[in-house]
């Protein structure tokens, strides 16, 4: 499970991007920042993180033939 205890910092070497979130994912995440005090980047890394640790394997059409 997700928790909020360890947020990535940003740093000088991270790609700026710009992305479009869903209205409510954004005031979920804008809501936890202003209650924790952590910043809506650091927030949205460290989901983005975990969701890669913990995401299964995606099995490509490449992988599939190469069997």
């Amino acid at each position: 499970m997700f928790s909020v205890n360890k947020i990535y910092k940003t740093s000088r070497d991270d790609i700026a991007m710009n992305i479009r979130f869903p209205e409510d994912i954004y005031n979920k995440y804008k809501e936890i920042a202003k209650n924790t005090g952590h910043s809506f980047n650091g927030l949205v890394i460290s989901a983005m993180h975990y969701a890669l640790d913990n995401m299964e394997e995606i099995k490509t059409k490449n992988s599939e033939e190469n069997k």
